[in-house]
């Protein structure tokens, strides 16, 4: 019977779970391991956030003002484009349900009012006629925001694996509680994935923020770290070769708009090759932004 960490793991691989739905198998671990970082987080994606300060820097999406004139229709929002830039600055509190029904719907664009006072400021100025004024987010943005919650639990659920944490059924050894207190593991209200402690005693890795420790993965020489763990762990020649191929096909597109798609091929093989693909993923997803 599959533990709860690889049923997590299963469903965080399948796009056609619901995200929050992974998160709540996400919060009975945590609660079970005593994680109370990663059970804040499930809990601020599941219900949105309050605080303008705790919404983590993933959630922060540019959107393009939108002014909706009953006579003239739908146009860009004109004027000083410092200030345009700053209003088309969006922080997302909304739950992740909400932003998966978003996607799901046939409107193009996440419709975010601009605060009243503004907008009451922009129709003085043009006249006093009342306009709506939106930031309108694509719906690729909000897509990303989803993927990045997604690759989270996965990357936080390899590494309970990777500490010998996998479960059986919904349950936990007192074995397992005690190797996830030590492990330090987190996934902190900023989206941050945490492996290991400050100090280095552990090895660590770090999503969406500057690390400055020593890690075992590097991003210099990761495409060659990955290729040399396939050709030496992965005995079946068609998977090797098709994954060697495609590593080697993602270096040389690092930094272009072809990485991405790239990269959610690779992350199919983790299915049946977690052990060996694993550990590379934070890295592989930095670069994919």
């Amino acid at each position: 019977m599959a533990g709860l960490v690889e049923e997590i793991q299963a469903l965080a691989l399948d796009p056609t779970v619901n995200v929050a739905d992974l998160l709540r198998r996400v919060k009975l671990a945590a609660v079970k391991l005593n994680l109370q970082d990663a059970i804040e987080w499930v809990d601020s994606e599941l219900n949105g956030y309050v605080a303008v300060d705790s919404i983590p820097s993933y959630r922060h999406i540019t959107g393009r003002v939108m002014v909706h004139d009953p006579y003239k229709g739908l146009y860009p929002l004109a004027g000083n484009s410092r200030i345009i830039d700053k209003l088309g600055k969006a922080p997302l509190r909304e739950s992740i349900s909400a932003l998966e029904e978003v996607t799901s719907g046939e409107n193009s664009d996440l419709m975010v009012p601009l605060p009243r006072g503004i907008v009451e400021k922009i129709n003085n100025s043009n006249g006093g006629y009342h306009c709506d004024i939106n930031n309108h987010i694509t719906k690729s943005s909000v897509v990303a925001v989803i993927d990045h919650v997604r690759n989270l639990v996965l990357e936080w659920s390899l590494a309970l694996e990777q500490e010998g944490i996998l479960g059986e059924g919904i349950s936990f050894s007192k074995e397992e509680k005690k190797l996830a207190k030590e492990s330090h593991l987190t996934i902190n209200n900023y989206g941050h994935f945490h492996q290991g402690d400050t100090h280095g005693h552990q090895n660590k890795t770090v999503i969406g923020s500057t690390d400055n420790s020593t890690n075992t993965i590097s991003t210099e020489n990761v495409f060659q770290q990955v290729i040399d763990a396939v050709n030496s762990s992965i005995g079946n020649e068609n998977d090797r070769r098709e994954i060697v191929e495609l590593v080697e096909a993602m270096q040389s597109a690092q930094g272009t708009a072809d990485y991405k798609p790239l990269f959610q091929k690779w992350v199919g093989y983790l299915a049946d090759y977690a052990t060996v693909l694993g550990p590379f993923l934070p890295a592989f997803s930095n670069l994919a932004g």
